[in-house]
């Protein structure tokens, strides 16, 4: 058990911790697993036999039943919570189905390759009780095996989306007889299929289940998920099929201690000592006897603490090979390597980039450190997840804040954080960009004509889409080569920093934060943008107490509404916007004086985007809305992280006050993800969630603990009042009170 009064004293011991810092920390408690009395009926004794063998007589309630559904036939969903057995929920099944036909076969696909591999080991032993092979084929299998994987299949294959797609249907020819004889599908993690990437993984799904019934192939599926609140809808949207949910999302818990920080350290260094102390840290649990992994938010931060760390710990003593990086640029040996001495117990600390986030299943771990707040709220869980995973042992969490915004937020409101809800995920199958980027792979795939059988498979914009489509796939092509499923329809922007790359940023970041002059923050780094390279940015060192200020006219124009309710003077619409963004220039400030040393007009360039889709609200003009409408645009921002699944970069907010006032909150994709509408439908939770928060924020108008700086590049953050905001709201509310006066719907 960890003492956490000894933890803290021990951190402290070692400079990870100092009196001065601001440190939020809360433990919650146990809620210990509930057992099954006996194994499902219908189980094969062989399977139950191994079980037997590998030390497992009994199951979760949540376990059992779903593997008895699946047993059964029934397309199955489990949402429970990390360390709740939701890998033997699927492989014991799974078994079942491959042990009563050995010619038969199993796809089991993973959003990262480091889960899949992860997951093959825990179902290892089994499959070797059974004589049951097991292989993974994806970007890290040798050429002379993807061959013989093709020829002479195992029973289980392991995959990621991006291989279902490039060889699976690709390549559907040599997987034939694999295809054919596929009995049993797995798609664990669905929690991470949402937003663009969602709806690639929607469209795949449908054209490969079209690819099984053309082939006469009919197989069961099992999928899983930690962290959706509505697994049972979006497993539907994500497959097209029928399934049945299990939930076992509030009847067990491990006891977890946190510790939410944010250190007081110069703004000018902040980085490097951040980094610094995280290094200490993991030094402090070494002497502690604990093990930790170590969430890194880039590759060249890992690096960093890792190398000074290494130097630490030989300093104090340790044993160098008790810590180790790992990220997802490794060697495939030497990154399964790294997981096995994990599982083994012969690391103690690992420094990580999100390439552990999902799926590592190990019980000895005592803990995490998030050296910054991942992009997601549900990547934070999955990364905290990787801890705690035995009922009788605590685990802990340490937060430490970046210098941003949003990580000072999650310090200021770790209660809300970890009361939040599980977001209710959206897919949007209906996206006309996504679809026309699978239409030459769906034609390319289908030997014959689609038939009305086949809408109840595609859905029916998919469906629609391709019987309309006239273009010609040229022989020999292979379309799903080029097919990418992850980011936007922007190509990424490469940041180069004295020839290395340090990471990637979309186009409209680029535009908005990184325009030549520009100093860039950059995970706590700062940088002055030197110039713009054909998909690149060349950064250079800036002054560390300087920032820019860009002043930009930006225009969003009401186009298409798709649905809409009047209340009296308000209006709250759902429908499609495009959007023109104008730069005009920036200032420079020092930070430390307030003083403007330059203004500069390097305008003359736009950005435009046509056809997003938003939500948003229309106010009569008057003061109130002038002066409340800047912090109103932010709490419904701020909101919406606790309500909807909505990421930074999938997201934008726009205000204007003029005689047609209105708050945005809109996509930054075009012909929409799911996420602009999802708001349509629950706008007053999210709205009344910023609120709450904002009220319980001590400060008097607003602060980076409550309202997030403005986006909307006209409201300046001094002109955001939260008080003002408030009454808006409640103004808004109101005029609500009495429902609907008109509809406004295509």
């Amino acid at each position: 058990m960890i003492e956490v009064a000894q933890f803290k004293a021990r951190l402290i011991e070692f400079d990870a911790l100092r009196e001065n810092d601001e440190i939020e920390e809360k433990t919650v408690g146990h809620i210990a697993p509930h057992y099954n009395d006996r194994w499902p009926a219908h189980l094969h004794s062989s399977v139950r036999n191994a079980l037997n063998s590998a030390g497992i007589n009994r199951l979760y309630k949540h376990q059992a039943k779903a593997i008895d559904l699946s047993l059964r036939g029934t397309d199955v969903v489990l949402e429970s919570p990390t360390a709740s057995g939701k890998t033997l929920a699927f492989t014991t099944p799974m078994l079942d189905s491959l042990i009563r036909d050995r010619s038969s076969h199993a796809l089991m696909i993973y959003p990262m390759k480091a889960l899949a591999y992860d997951q093959r080991a825990q179902i290892e032993q089994l499959c070797s009780l059974l004589s049951i092979e097991s292989f993974p084929y994806d970007g890290d299998t040798e050429q002379e095996h993807r061959q013989l994987l093709r020829d002479s299949p195992p029973q289980i294959l392991f995959t990621n989306p991006e291989y279902l797609n490039m060889s699976f249907l690709g390549w559907r020819d040599k997987w034939e007889d694999f295809l054919r004889k596929l009995r049993y599908v797995v798609i664990d993690e669905i929690h991470e299929y949402h937003g663009f990437f969602g709806g690639n993984m929607a469209l795949l799904l449908r054209r490969f289940f079209l690819h099984l019934k053309r082939i006469g192939a009919s197989p069961r599926m099992f999928l899983s998920t930690a962290t959706c609140a509505n697994a049972a809808e979006h497993a539907r949207n994500l497959t097209g099929r029928d399934v049945e949910v299990v939930s076992a999302r509030d009847v067990l818990r491990p006891k977890r201690h946190y510790f939410f920080v944010n250190p007081s350290i110069p703004d000018h260094n902040y980085r490097d000592i951040l980094r610094l102390r995280v290094e200490k840290a993991a030094l402090a649990i070494l002497a502690q006897g604990l093990r930790v992994l170590v969430f890194c938010p880039t590759k060249r931060f890992l690096e960093q603490a890792y190398s000074d760390c290494a130097r630490l710990v030989e300093e104090n003593g340790f044993a160098r090979d008790r810590i180790v990086p790992f990220h997802a640029d490794l060697m495939s040996e030497e990154r399964q390597r790294i997981q096995q001495g994990i599982r083994d117990g012969e690391i103690d600390v690992v420094f990580t980039t999100n390439a552990l986030e999902l799926g590592l299943d190990i019980g000895g771990l005592d803990g995490v450190i998030l050296a910054g707040f991942p992009p997601r709220i549900t990547s934070a869980w999955q990364q905290i997840g990787r801890a705690g995973r035995k009922w009788d042992k605590d685990a802990f969490v340490l937060f430490y804040a970046m210098n941003d915004p949003i990580d000072h937020f999650y310090v200021g409101n770790l209660h809300a954080f970890l009361t939040k809800p599980f977001d209710e995920l959206v897919v949007d199958t209906g996206n006309e960009g996504l679809i026309q980027n699978h239409l030459n792979s769906l034609v390319n795939e289908s030997s014959e004509d689609l038939n009305e059988s086949d809408k109840t498979i595609l859905g029916a914009p998919f469906f629609q889409a391709a019987r309309n489509f006239t273009g010609m796939v040229p022989r020999g092509f292979k379309p799903q080569q080029i097919l990418k499923m992850r980011g936007g329809f922007d190509k990424p922007v490469e940041l180069r920093f004295r020839n290395e790359v340090l990471g990637q940023i979309s186009e409209v970041r680029r535009f908005r934060e990184a325009y030549i002059g520009a100093i860039f923050t950059f995970f706590g780094q700062k940088y002055r943008v030197h110039s713009h390279l054909a998909g690149a940015i060349e950064l250079e060192r800036a002054e560390l107490n300087h920032r820019t200020d860009p002043k930009f006219y930006t225009v969003l124009y009401q186009k298409e509404v798709f649905d809409g309710f009047g209340y009296g003077d308000f209006e709250i619409i759902y429908g499609t916007l495009d959007l023109i963004m104008n730069f005009t220039g920036y200032s420079e400030v020092n930070e430390h004086t307030g003083e403007v040393v330059g203004q500069f007009g390097n305008g003359g360039s736009a950005y435009s985007k046509a056809n997003l889709h938003g939500f948003w609200i229309n106010f009569p003009s008057s003061e109130s809305t002038s002066t409340g409408i800047g912090a109103l645009e932010h709490m419904i921002r701020v909101g919406a992280m606790f309500v909807i699944p909505a990421d930074p970069f999938d997201t934008s907010t726009y205000s204007r006050s003029s005689e047609d006032s209105a708050a945005f909150y809109y996509e930054n994709y075009p012909t929409g993800i799911g996420i602009a509408k999802k708001l349509f439908e629950v706008w007053p939770n999210a709205l009344k969630k910023g609120i709450e928060i904002a009220e319980d924020c001590r400060c008097r108008l607003g602060c980076p603990n409550c309202i997030q700086p403005a986006k909307s590049y006209k409201i300046s953050n001094t002109e955001i009042d939260k008080v003002r905001g408030v009454e808006l709201a409640e103004t808004l509310f109101a005029a609500t009170e009495n429902g609907e006066d008109r509809r406004f719907q295509t």
